[in-house]
């Protein structure tokens, strides 16, 4: 192997790969046709002495890539096989365990006899069967801590690593790994595990209780994320945070904040109380109604799938009652003598084509009609509900408005109050940060209105992206919906036609041969 040039995949090799790999019963016909990459569900390339992987972009539905015993020193340009299930890196020079985050398909992975001193880059491959990495550089046994997190670990093989020498080893690996099968070519009994599971009980108590803490928090993030989806379906996404977004990222609030901290905290609070009562209605209504443009989409599909299958149905039978008297026919055509027999066959074909054609438009321009009727009806209840969101949107936004009106006015008056009193010298130890805000009352007062201006601006924010949203979305889902139905009945009668010009072309071979 050493006397051949090492290589990076290219087109040639994977050409002669394919072939080699072909079905013996369509070898020929791959050898010369060729066979669509993407049609490639197992590609084999051991023994090439390849150094580089590459040039794999257009196998994107491989689900089995043997590479082993190469050269290869890096995992890379493979990320893309996301249907990638078995992959074999085994006897090449890896040295470390990169590139595999969007493989999260794989179940069987080999990284046998490679340079590797460390386990990672692998926490996306939760669906993991088969893990071997024995004959690499494995020290610590710290090192399969790593492995605790792969829930469906079957078979595991790490003999031949320096860690398989520590007399722990295998009680280690069988404590700390849940549901192991087989380790290092052995089958594990439970006897083993309960002794193992005894010896570290201690860790294993303390490891049981990080993962309760980590699965707490992953719920959390599962149900945040699953909200966040929710709230960005119905145009509210970001009302949640928004109380705290207008004086959290507002330069001029935290400037005026010391001046006169107690009284606007009370202020902030009776103000959150009244905003998170309208933010909590609005969210409800906003929810509520996505339910419902939930529901009469799904009313529509419905009502679309059902009239669909009653159609088809009656298409289905009109072809199965011509197909039935055309070969009856053609019948006729093929054994008769009879010169007017033959004549009436095929008139009677030729009407009957004819028939069947103008049946199957009729039933077309039915079908077309109630689409039409079943989409406007959908349009209107759709867009109904659509505005009552956008008004109601607009109303709460609104009541915000007053709500942060009836703030500014207090906040305004604290502030000035505060000013008068600097001005009298009532107040004492100031630090100089906040002398200086008080020190000229215009951009004081510039300041209070461009923090109100701010907030003002969030509102504008948020209630655009609710309205604009609705409006956008239900522009996009009318245009779907009419462009779908046109491609449906464009492909529809072309089907119709197609098959009709079948079948004329059937009666005039027959006709041909008839006399």
């Amino acid at each position: 192997m050493n006397t051949i040039e090492p290589s990076v995949i290219d087109d040639e090799q994977l050409k002669k790969a394919i072939n080699e790999q072909a079905n013996p019963e369509i070898a020929d016909i791959a050898r010369r046709e060729g066979i669509d990459p993407k049609e490639t569900l197992s590609l084999r390339l051991d023994y090439k002495n390849i150094l580089k992987i590459d040039n794999l972009c257009a196998f994107e539905n491989l689900t089995k890539l043997q590479l082993d015993n190469n050269i290869i020193e890096k995992i890379e340009n493979i990320n893309f096989l996301v249907h990638l299930q078995w992959l074999d890196l085994s006897f090449n020079n890896i040295v470390v365990i990169e590139g595999l985050e969007k493989l999260t398909k794989l179940t069987d992975l080999t990284l046998f006899n490679n340079r590797i001193s460390k386990l990672e880059g692998m926490d996306d491959l939760l669906s993991l069967n088969v893990f071997s990495i024995g004959n690499n550089n494995l020290t610590g046994l710290e090192n399969l801590a790593y492995l605790t997190k792969f829930e469906n670990l079957r078979v595991l093989n790490c003999a031949g690593n320096a860690l398989c020498k520590n007399s722990n080893y295998r009680h280690y690996v069988l404590a700390h790994i849940r549901g192991l099968k087989y380790l290092d070519y052995r089958l594990v009994d439970e006897e083993s595990i309960a002794a193992a599971r005894e010896k570290y009980i201690d860790d294993l108590i303390a490891l049981e209780e990080e993962e309760k803490i980590a699965n707490q928090k992953k719920e959390e993030l599962r149900k945040l994320t699953e909200l966040n989806a929710l709230h960005h379906s119905a145009h509210i996404e970001g009302i949640d945070t928004l109380f705290d977004d207008m004086f959290g990222t507002d330069p001029d609030f935290q400037r005026l904040l010391p001046v006169c901290l107690e009284r606007t905290t009370d202020l902030q609070e009776e103000y959150r109380a009244k905003f998170e009562v309208v933010v909590n209605e609005l969210k409800y209504f906003a929810l509520k109604k996505r339910t419902e443009m939930n529901d009469e989409m799904n009313s529509f599909n419905e009502c679309i799938q059902q009239t669909k299958i009653e159609t088809d149905g009656e298409c289905i039978a009109m072809l199965n009652h011509y197909s039935h008297f055309k070969k009856q026919l053609l019948r006729i055509l093929q054994t008769s003598r009879d010169t007017k027999e033959i004549d009436d066959a095929i008139k009677t074909l030729k009407e009957d084509t004819s028939k069947l054609s103008d049946s199957l438009m009729a039933v077309e321009m039915t079908v077309v009609e109630q689409y039409e009727d079943v989409i406007k009806e959908f349009e209107r209840n759709y867009t109904e509900v659509s505005m009552s969101v956008t008004e109601y949107g607009q109303g709460s936004f609104a009541r915000m408005r007053d709500i942060e009106n009836e703030f500014h006015e207090r906040f305004s008056e604290s502030i000035l109050l505060t000013f008068e009193r600097f001005n009298k010298g009532d107040l004492e130890e100031i630090e100089d940060e906040l002398r200086d805000v008080l020190s000229d009352k215009d951009q004081l007062v510039n300041t209070v209105n461009g923090s109100h201006d701010f907030r003002l601006g969030k509102f504008d924010h948020q209630e655009d992206a609710l309205v604009s949203g609705i409006t956008q979305e239900l522009e996009m889902l009318t245009k779907k919906l009419h462009d779908d139905e046109v491609q449906r009945d464009r492909d529809r009668v072309c089907e119709i036609f197609t098959f009709i010009d079948k079948c004329h072309a059937e009666i005039e071979v027959a006709e041909e041969n008839a006399y």
